[in-house]
């Protein structure tokens, strides 16, 4: 029967041009449920129709651009992390403190007194896309753009000189979600945690671009949270490499990595963090084909803030 439904939607809509209600006749033929999916098609067309209306009356938000995420124990982390997006132009962060055990609210107190940044406690297992969608409900109206990443990843405008302002700028404002694609670095054959920042330590990436990505959505198009890709009402874009990419610093040294298995996945839980953080896992995902040192050009202004 599943196989009979995928054929009919793909015969059918060969006849469709219109590639939203494609997906649209898709998704109802392969998983028909007639009362949900008319009640978010039509939800859906309100939402896009009051966005319209905000951006046509230059409606201003608290922020243009945030960022949520959801850590455990990322205390030697932080500090670079937030700077470095503050860097690029991001103004807000809402991250959901997942039973930290190390130093990491006193690490956030200056800014979480100036008000960059809120620290929402999120207890318990597998609490990723929970925090994700407990902001989506709570702070839809208080940025222009939300960013959903992880503490080892860094959003990096690929062109000179940009800052995220400049690369959002230039989308149109019936974009809902923006697909900004990984890519992977590995140790740099470091097996201890070495001093310094993860920006200067870890320069060696993969060769091969991976097809994994993270998003920025307009949270007021957006129904529900993901992990990486989130479900929204309108059009989905996704950047080219070139323009805007997330460097995603996966495995660091051996150190790094290994202790993560004690913090479990935010994902899938405990057991699954467990099982994913081995030898195994690491050494088929530690690629360090080519030099990559794009994040230069930040050093000296991250080494200044965190000095201070």
């Amino acid at each position: 029967m599943k196989k009979f439904k995928k054929k009919l939607a793909s015969l059918i809509c060969f006849f469709i041009p219109h590639k939203r209600t494609r997906s649209f006749v898709r998704e109802f033929i392969e998983q028909p449920d007639i009362k949900r999916r008319l009640s978010r098609f039509f939800a859906g067309w309100g939402m896009r129709r009051t966005e319209k209306r905000r951006m046509r009356d230059g409606v201003q938000f608290p922020c243009s651009i945030a960022i949520v995420a959801i850590m455990k124990n990322e205390g030697p982390y932080l500090q670079e992390w937030i700077e470095y997006h503050k860097l690029i132009g991001v103004e807000k962060f809402y991250l959901y403190n997942n039973d930290s055990s190390d130093n990491t609210v006193e690490i956030l107190q200056p800014y979480i007194k100036s008000g960059l940044v809120d620290l929402i406690d999120f207890p318990g297992d597998a609490r990723q896309v929970p925090a994700y969608n407990d902001c989506l409900a709570r702070h839809k109206m208080d940025c222009r753009w939300l960013a959903v990443i992880d503490l080892d990843e860094f959003i990096v405008p690929d062109e000179g000189g940009q800052t995220l302002h400049d690369v959002l700028n230039t989308i149109s404002s019936n974009v809902s979600q923006v697909l900004i694609r990984w890519v992977m670095y590995g140790s740099n054959g470091h097996d201890k945690k070495p001093d310094g920042l993860v920006t200067e330590n870890y320069t060696m990436r993969a060769r091969k671009q991976t097809w994994h990505y993270k998003a920025i959505i307009n949270p007021r198009l957006t129904f529900a949270m993901d992990c990486h890709r989130h479900i929204v009402t309108g059009k989905t874009i996704e950047l080219p490499t070139k323009t805007v990419r997330i460097n995603h610093y996966h495995c660091k040294s051996w150190e790094e990595y290994s202790s993560r298995a004690s913090r479990g996945c935010a994902y899938k839980g405990q057991e699954a963090g467990a099982k994913r953080y081995t030898r195994d896992f690491f050494d088929a995902r530690d690629t360090n084909d080519v030099e990559d040192r794009i994040m230069d050009k930040y050093l000296d202004d991250l080494r200044k803030k965190i000095r201070k």
